[in-house]
């Protein structure tokens, strides 16, 4: 979209397999560690070590329900003459990503404080019980996870990065002024309309 602005906005999107609940727990992990918040590895890398992004994630999305897909989504926002080395750091990221047994445990005490500190009450409890059935589900999936995450290794985490994220065929947006962007490295990940 061209769009006066100095910065670049880059959304990249890919469709996966239709809900999964035996992936819930592995995304919540991935998503804890890889793309979340600001100790992730998108964001120290992207942002602290090549000051490449003023704002950056990467998640697995999990779909309401259980007829839709999960998705693969990476934002990065950057300035535009960055671009090129921008979308080149976090395609490379998302095929290769690093693996730190520090990182990784500190997410998985992350997705459990998570569950451990959320409070679903009042009308929230019905909310819940409606979303759980749209997933086919007739329980709080958390508990899943709240069970796996302790168990799982980073060897785990990898196995989900190798199925479900590297080498993803992935539809790039881009909201920027359209004379400031490097059109060339564009054309490189595929056609540009």
């Amino acid at each position: 979209v061209d769009y006066d602005m100095k910065q670049a906005e880059i959304y990249m999107l890919s469709k996966k397999e239709l809900y999964n609940p035996k992936t819930v727990a592995a995304a919540a992990i991935y998503n804890e560690y890889f793309g979340g918040g600001m100790g992730s590895i998108v964001f120290q890398e992207m942002r602290e070590s090549k000051a490449l992004a003023y704002s950056v994630y990467s998640v697995y999305q999990t779909p309401g329900e259980k007829d839709k897909s999960h998705y693969a989504m990476a934002y990065i926002g950057t300035q535009a003459d960055k671009l090129k080395e921008a979308m080149a750091g976090m395609v490379d990221l998302l095929n290769n990503m690093p693996e730190s047994e520090k990182s990784f445990e500190l997410a998985k005490k992350a997705a459990l404080e998570k569950i451990r500190t959320e409070r679903i009450t009042k009308a929230s409890i019905l909310w819940n019980y409606e979303s759980a059935l749209k997933r086919g589900l007739d329980y709080d999936i958390r508990k899943d996870v709240y069970d796996a995450v302790p168990n799982m290794t980073i060897a785990d985490l990898k196995a989900f990065h190798e199925q479900y994220i590297k080498n993803g065929n992935y539809n790039i947006m881009v909201i920027g002024k359209k004379d400031g962007l490097d059109m060339a490295a564009l054309k490189s990940y595929g056609p540009v309309q």
